[in-house]
């Protein structure tokens, strides 16, 4: 199935690793332009090797998606060096375990920068190249977290998550004049260093070892009897920044594996 992506400009935040990484490699083998950015050069590097495998164009950028700067600089960067930005994903974040109503002033707004700012500003930054473009297309990544109390501790996350979804409602009825699509994907327990890392917290009472817990958190939580994999994210993600999704805006897709009980 043709995507209609060849020769788009993609930018990708947090690219370097996890999803953002699996959906930046999944616009390359599309045949997309694709820049990349995140703080750590060194995945930055990595990633930037297993992308031109695919043969596009490939730009790592070395920013801090939390910082505002950073953010414009990234987003200009890409538009300069591609001519044009035709899509956004907005990927970029991270949270910690034991944030809860006590979490400081400090953590929240270093959460809320990470979460949700770097999305308002590379939007409010991107925006403009868009609608020189004729149009263009926005994902934000959001989380199961933002509808639905994953884990215990990451209020600020579960916070951040939820205002991005409301973010991306208020940007799709904004931006649809402009033909600007603006969707959110939620994922949850999806196999990443960040899930690797969570199990290993929970090992001996979650589970002996890592897969147990995985396989305790399915058999608990979710519908189907198995984590996520990233590739299931970036199919998605790849999707609505597609031709194919040209009748799509303003809506939330949960990539959880039934984590969301969404069926009546």
């Amino acid at each position: 199935m043709d995507l209609g992506l060849a020769g788009k400009a993609v930018l990708v935040t947090g690219g370097s690793r996890g999803i953002g990484r699996g959906v930046a490699e999944e616009f390359a083998r599309e045949g997309a332009r694709v820049a990349i950015c995140a703080r750590g050069r060194d995945d930055l590097d990595g990633a930037k090797v297993a992308l031109e495998a695919h043969g596009g164009d490939v730009i790592a950028l070395a920013a801090d998606m939390s910082k505002a700067d950073d953010v414009e600089r990234a987003v200009e960067t890409a538009a300069a060096e591609f001519g044009r930005l035709d899509v956004l994903v907005n990927n970029a974040g991270g949270g910690s375990l034991g944030h809860t109503w006590e979490t400081t002033d400090e953590e929240w707004a270093s959460t809320m920068d990470a979460n949700l700012y770097s999305a308002v500003r590379a939007t409010r930054a991107a925006v403009p190249h868009m609608r020189a473009a004729g149009g263009g297309r926005i994902v934000n990544i959001s989380s199961a977290a933002g509808h639905n109390v994953v884990v215990p501790g990451v209020v600020d996350y579960g916070t951040a998550k939820a205002g991005l979804l409301a973010f991306s409602k208020s940007m799709a009825l904004e931006l649809a004049p402009d033909n600007i699509l603006v969707n959110a994907v939620c994922p949850s327990f999806i196999h990443t260093s960040l899930l690797d890392r969570l199990a290993d917290t929970l090992i001996g009472t979650a589970g002996a070892t890592r897969d147990e817990v995985f396989t305790n958190f399915a058999a608990q939580l979710l519908m189907l009897p198995r984590i996520g994999t990233v590739g299931e994210v970036a199919a998605l993600v790849v999707f609505l920044a597609s031709a194919r999704a040209s009748f799509i805006t303003g809506s939330v897709y949960n990539v959880d594996g039934g984590f969301t009980k969404s069926v009546c």
